[in-house]
């Protein structure tokens, strides 16, 4: 049975017969039950695991020195699965016995495991008694880095014989990846970079740049790099955090207040500090584009545009809109954003609506009139949704809430995306429901807004309906994007890679994520 493993297992298959029939006599069968825990995070790894039936779960505790949302007590979180015909530690036994810790602890999945456990002191003397066999296992070994991780040849690519973050006899240096990098982004941060730089007598930054986004498939892009800078359609979940933390990456930099699509605690329990930009946006910037689009969706701004650069001058119905001036206008969502939406909006001498968990007293002084969803739904002839996206907000318009909004209504979200179902959006367009809706965000945005499309078929059939809409104005996240804001996004950036490179960590790392 052992030897009938090796001849399906990842590389070990790869091996010859004389090895795999030496190397089966030395593995140990094992039934283990659900739960049982071959090896502990820390312990000392002196044998490797050769998976047959069912999966193994790697865990690791979650680091909760400094930070504000985990305790001693959280569980564990799950890093991976290693399913039948996997190893785990082969790597780590072939080299000096004791040398290595386990980096996470392994126990048996959901309904038990088969396991061979191959003690690490006869592996290695099996090895070390036969050249030949020593070979083999330094060519597959050698394979594997090179085809599975690429981390070890990119890292002496990109950094040979030194680390980027060791004080040289005048300045640090740390070395960062820019991914999801667009026009704007290099050619705000590169003078930015280089102006610090000049000035700063500590601390040199050396910003690469990259237009793929963070995924699984592109982490091993930052192995040898100190730091790594995100936007707000990459994805730091846990597969990809471990490659980052294997490749050396020890800060995660976003150049965005969001951070939903990175896995905060796997971050932390592999030791990556997060830092981001929080309040990058002046407020007035998300406001005062979400009025351009009502007035681009109301006064049909799009149509009459492309009239006249036609040479056609005429009015007909199609361009009629209405006032805003006594009119209904409901906001959902009364932060500072909202806020400050609503003071341009009471300008329009419109009756203002507003809807919040947390009632602002500023809203009230203005003339504002809280009530519920319900009555903002069925008395507003405009709806702007301000509100964070949270479990509880998500698809706040949905195909329940369509039924209820006033026959006509214009509709805005310069928020987030998921504030609204888009299937219920069409329906609600094509029903005339919805008269106008003006969107600067969209809930599945991150397949295609921040890259260019023209010369490609989009695939997502909604969001070609919403494209091909004349009562659709969309913009693609473009409502902060102001030269205050964008030389605000590169200057706390910057700052944030300081503040690391002076040794500040967890609570004391300014605009951190804990």
């Amino acid at each position: 049975m052992a030897r009938e493993c090796l001849d399906k297992c990842v590389y070990l298959a790869q091996l010859s017969d004389a090895f795999k029939d030496d190397l089966a006599k030395l593995m140990m069968p094992f039934d283990a039950p659900e739960g049982h825990v071959f090896i502990s995070e820390g312990d000392p790894i002196n044998s490797f695991l050769v998976v047959e039936r069912g999966t193994l779960i790697r865990t690791k505790k979650v680091a909760s020195v400094g930070r504000r949302n985990s305790t001693p007590d959280d569980p564990p979180l799950e890093i991976d699965t290693i399913g039948p015909y996997t190893h785990s530690g082969l790597l780590h036994v072939a080299g000096q016995p004791n040398e290595e810790v386990a980096f996470a602890t392994i126990a048996a999945g959901k309904g038990g495991a088969t396991v061979y456990v191959v003690p690490g002191g006869h592996f290695r003397k099996l090895c070390n008694d036969n050249a030949a066999y020593s070979a083999e296992m330094i060519e597959q070994l050698t394979h594997a880095l090179r085809s599975s991780t690429k981390i070890l040849r990119a890292t002496l690519a990109k950094n040979p014989g030194e680390h980027h973050e060791e004080k040289s006899a005048k300045k640090t240096t740390m070395k960062v990846l820019c991914y999801d990098t667009t026009a704007w982004v290099k050619e705000n941060f590169e003078p930015m970079v280089q102006s610090f730089n000049e000035k700063d007598e500590e601390l040199t930054i050396e910003m690469d740049y990259t237009q793929d986004r963070l995924g699984m498939s592109t982490a091993k892009y930052a192995a040898g790099y100190d730091a790594v800078c995100l936007f707000v359609n990459d994805t730091a979940n846990s597969d990809t955090l471990w490659s980052l933390s294997m490749g050396g990456v020890k800060l995660i930099l976003m150049r965005c207040a969001g951070f939903d699509r990175v896995n905060v605690k796997v971050a932390h329990s592999f030791g990556l500090e997060i830092a981001r930009v929080p309040a990058y946006s002046s407020p007035y910037a998300v406001a005062e584009h979400a009025i351009a689009l009502l007035m681009s969706v109301n006064r049909r701004i799009t149509q009459a545009n492309a009239k006249v650069k036609m040479a056609d001058f005429t009015l007909d119905s199609s361009l009629l809109g209405v006032d805003i001036h006594g009119k209904n206008v409901g906001v959902m969502g009364t932060g500072k954003i909202g806020q400050i939406l609503c003071r341009i909006i009471t300008g329009f001498g419109a009756n203002l609506l507003a809807y919040d968990v947390f009632e602002a007293d500023a809203v009230k002084e203005m003339g504002g009139k809280y009530v519920s969803q319900d009555e903002i739904y069925e008395s507003c002839d405009i709806i702007f949704l301000m509100m964070p996206l949270l479990p509880a907000t998500k698809h706040t318009i949905n195909a329940e809430v369509i039924p209820k909004l006033k026959k006509g209504v214009i509709l805005i979200n310069t928020s987030r995306g998921g504030l609204i179902d888009t299937s219920a959006l069409v329906t609600g367009l094509q029903t005339g429901v919805i008269g106008g809706c003006g969107l600067d965000v969209y809930e599945n945005e991150e397949a295609y807004f921040f890259q260019d499309w023209s010369g490609s078929a989009i695939e997502d059939q909604t969001l070609v309906t919403l494209l091909g809409s004349n009562r659709v104005v969309m913009t693609a996240h473009q409502a902060f994007f102001t030269k205050e804001a964008v030389s605000k996004i590169v200057s706390t950036t910057i700052e944030n890679v300081k503040s690391f490179s002076s040794g500040l960590r967890g609570k004391e790392l300014p605009n951190s994520v804990n």
